[in-house]
């Protein structure tokens, strides 16, 4: 299989990771979380509170990231959900926290039912969206969103906030979500396969988000591996470290590979997925759960004490390495998917490219 990445994609990718690095420091991190943080978290309502990197968000907006990932008819430029992926690793590698799963998945599925000006509107980053998973009352960025949409098998319901209520909730991450309630209205008819297709992009933009996550943590345990000794030689010489620094290798190496099959899969699918695509989805979820609860963990020992200091950045870290596998369902509940497709389908890549 051939995961080699075109120009436009490797260029998109490219300019993420340079804006990326240059405003979301650490710094810039530990602002927001005195704002919405620990000990902060219920001290205001309001986007002013929320832990949302809003210069980062203006800088990908104003340089064409969510348009360019919106569908082709709007402007976008076809990169398709492996090109996704590889963005969304980019804001995992700086834990930014910036709405884009949700304006990419608003912009398919507006555009699917016909509403294209507003979903130019949010590829655009005129208007922020948040996009309910399935009948769950938390939603991802609500608190911040200037419109909030649900996709299930009756169609898409779009829900403005004059018709909905937000309250705010504290996920492990002190990420901005909330639970909604209110009414949605009508929903606008989707194409067969679309709300099940866009349930599976969401997975794999949450697992493309915990590979850079885990890949930044990695980077980071090693590195201070080199420079922190004991016994008048750095710890990364042990061999207990450096055996737990080579699995970490492993672990970010299964997860790169398993998302970007669960991004193939979903882009040879045409909007129509089948055991294939949920087959690569609930494996690249496992291995987002299961490696990434490892390597949170081997990060935080091999740092010590410094690995829970909220003045250093190794917990971000292990908290966002955690919240992924939390919102990922957990590795048991993946294979138990896993197992449904096989056990229904038989081997869907029995004879797959």
């Amino acid at each position: 299989m051939d995961f080699s990445v075109d120009d436009t994609t490797a260029e998109l990718a490219g300019l993420v990771r340079e804006i990326g690095e240059r405003l979301v420091t650490d710094e810039s991190l530990r602002e927001l979380d005195a704002r919405f943080g620990p000990g902060t978290e219920f001290g205001g309502t309001d986007r002013e509170t929320a832990r949302f990197h809003a210069r980062f968000w203006d800088e990908l907006v104003r340089a064409g990231v969510p348009a360019a990932l919106a569908p082709e008819r709007l402007g976008g430029a076809g990169l398709g959900v492996e090109g996704e992926a590889l963005v969304l690793r980019e804001l995992g590698r700086v834990l930014a926290p910036v709405p884009l799963s949700p304006a990419i998945r608003a912009s398919h599925l507006l555009a699917a039912t016909g509403l294209t000006d507003l979903a130019a509107a949010v590829a655009e980053g005129r208007e922020i969206a948040a996009v309910a998973d399935g009948s769950s009352p938390e939603v991802d960025w609500a608190p911040v969103a200037d419109l909030v949409l649900r996709a299930d098998g009756d169609g898409l319901r779009v829900a403005d906030l004059g018709s909905i209520r937000v309250e705010r909730t504290v996920p492990v991450d002190f990420s901005c979500a909330g639970v909604v309630t209110g009414d949605f209205g009508d929903p606008a008819p989707l194409p067969e396969g679309a709300a099940a297709f866009d349930a599976l992009r969401r997975r794999v933009h949450l697992a493309a988000y915990q590979w850079g996550v885990l890949e930044a943590a990695l980077e980071r345990t090693a590195a201070y591996a080199t420079t922190r000794h004991q016994f008048g030689r750095p710890i990364g010489s042990f061999q207990a470290v450096a055996a737990r620094l080579a699995d970490g290798m492993i672990d970010v190496d299964a997860v790169r590979l398993s998302t970007l099959r669960a991004a193939y899969e979903l882009d040879a699918c045409s909007d129509h997925p089948g055991p294939a695509a949920r087959d690569a989805v609930a494996s690249a979820h496992f291995w987002a759960c299961d490696a990434g609860h490892r390597l949170a963990h081997s990060a935080v020992h091999i740092h010590g004490g410094v690995g829970l200091d909220r003045s250093e950045p190794a917990h971000r870290y292990f908290l966002a390495a955690k919240a992924a596998e939390f919102r990922l369902g957990g590795a048991t509940r993946q294979l138990l998917d896993l197992g449904d497709v096989l056990t229904t389908e038989g081997d869907p890549w029995e004879y797959s490219a």
